[in-house]
């Protein structure tokens, strides 16, 4: 599963999948979704080898993209168009800052905001978040 974000000329996959709980994070290598479904939080990030991609004030169009193993080619789940005001490109000039998306039912779209967390320069502590340590 990854995420494709377009936005004007502009277009950044998010390809590295891991879910879980802030405490303990895993990995995603692949997911069996029987008939109750799953529940998961969901972090999508880009890939080690390219730039960090900037978010700016403008429309996104995000596609969810999923490749089930038995099928040749990836399969679009779903698109949405996500809006990023100028407010909060501002606050995403931080580098403790994350954005976040949350459904506004009475919009009847996705809302943005941003979370800051105090930034840590301990190994240990960003290791944790994938539930690994140092000595593994």
């Amino acid at each position: 599963m990854y995420v494709a974000l377009s936005r004007s000329e502009t277009h950044q996959n998010f390809n590295i999948w891991v879910y879980g709980e802030r405490e303990k994070l895993l990995h995603g290598s692949g997911l069996f979704v029987g008939e109750t479904g799953v529940s998961a939080n969901h972090h999508l990030l880009t890939p080690h080898d390219g730039k960090a991609f900037c978010f700016i004030e403008g429309h996104y169009k995000l596609d969810v993209i999923v490749h089930l193993l038995a099928d040749r080619k990836p399969m679009r789940l779903f698109s949405l168009n996500l809006e990023i005001s100028r407010d909060t490109a501002a606050d995403l000039a931080e580098k403790t800052a994350g954005l976040y998306f949350d459904w506004g039912p009475d919009s009847s779209r996705y809302l943005s905001h941003v979370e800051k967390r105090p930034f840590s320069s301990n190994v240990d502590d960003f290791l944790q978040l994938f539930g690994k340590t140092s000595r593994d």
